[in-house]
């Protein structure tokens, strides 16, 4: 989740949305499949080789693939509700989201058609109109914030590995874009030296970006590049020069496809690196059940009770992938 979803959250709404759906109307949208045929009073959805597979076999076989999942989703918004506030800025900010998802929804369905399969989305998760979609943006901003807090109070026991495996750092650059890097024009030789000459005259690495860098994307900012470790999506030549570094440091001259770069680290440091929207993603990420664990701290600080459903209970553990404290 977090600022990945902030960032892409139209096509994961309408991923994380379908999947859900599935489940609530897979019953619905199968069981006129074969009008004229029942077996004991159930709808056949279809007949292979003579075996009838009946909507309600088809809706039992979903559950047991889906079913868990949703169970965890509802499971995830109580917790959620119970042990976090939002401020206006989140509440504001959900409803914006709310209103571009109705937008983008329209301009790919259409005016008229829109409205059903967004529905039908929206039940699929647990919420029942439309209206829901704001309180459905306002949790995913929720369990981010719980998330971010969650790993501030255990950085010691989640940053040391993430930090050996995955070398995160803030860095930027400067490129001097080449049609064939091999052999520069002069054109290209001549801005190259351009550069060169500015920084060897004394003007900082971030004006000399911001004034003659080819990046396009980072030269507004003075060449950053923001959060970089290994998993960053990067030609191999700049990733490893980028990760061989350390804070503070500039790399020798880089040659890319794309011509040639000059990269420094910005920094290393804790700090700054959770200012970087893709560092706590990263973390979730790298730690796919610490989310989890942060949902199941929060419902026992609450003293869930099951009230005896202990089936219920070990299929959320199951779901979640981690055990019950002692």
């Amino acid at each position: 989740m977090l600022n990945t979803i902030k960032k892409h959250w139209f096509i994961v709404l309408v991923g994380v949305l379908f999947v859900a759906a599935t489940v609530y109307f897979a019953y619905d949208m199968t069981k006129g499949f074969l009008p004229g045929k029942n077996v004991s009073g159930k709808d056949v959805v279809f007949e292979i080789n003579g075996q009838n597979v009946t909507a309600d076999d088809l809706y039992e076989r979903l559950f047991d693939d889906l079913g868990n999942s949703a169970l965890y989703t509802l499971f995830e918004r109580a917790v959620v509700a119970q042990s976090f506030t939002a401020d206006k800025d989140m509440i504001s900010q959900a409803k914006i989201q709310a209103e571009s998802t109705i937008e983008n929804f329209k301009s790919y369905y259409g005016e008229t058609a829109y409205e059903a399969v967004l529905l039908q989305a929206i039940k699929g998760v647990g919420y029942t109109s439309i209206d829901d979609l704001d309180e459905y943006f306002l949790h995913l901003t929720m369990v981010e914030s719980m998330t971010k807090a969650y790993f501030d109070t255990n950085m010691d026991k989640y940053l040391p590995e993430f930090v050996t495996a995955k070398k995160p750092r803030i860095a930027r650059h400067i490129l001097v874009k080449m049609d064939d890097p091999t052999k520069p024009t002069q054109v290209e030789q001549a801005r190259w030296d351009e550069v060169k000459n500015a920084l060897a005259g004394g003007e900082s690495f971030e004006d000399v970006a911001k004034r003659l860098s080819d990046d396009t994307g980072s030269q507004p900012d003075s060449g950053l590049l923001g959060y970089v470790d290994s998993d960053t999506q990067f030609v191999p030549e700049f990733l490893a020069a980028t990760l061989a570094l350390g804070s503070g440091e500039t790399s020798e001259w880089v040659r890319t496809t794309y011509g040639y770069h000059l990269i420094r680290v910005d920094s290393t440091d804790l700090t700054e690196l959770k200012k970087q929207d893709g560092f706590y993603a990263a973390l979730s990420s790298y730690y796919p059940k610490a989310v989890f664990q942060m949902i199941w701290e929060n419902a026992e600080k609450l003293e869930i009770d099951f009230k005896g459903n202990d089936d219920i209970k070990a299929r959320l553990l199951s779901f979640m992938d981690i055990e019950e404290a002692e």
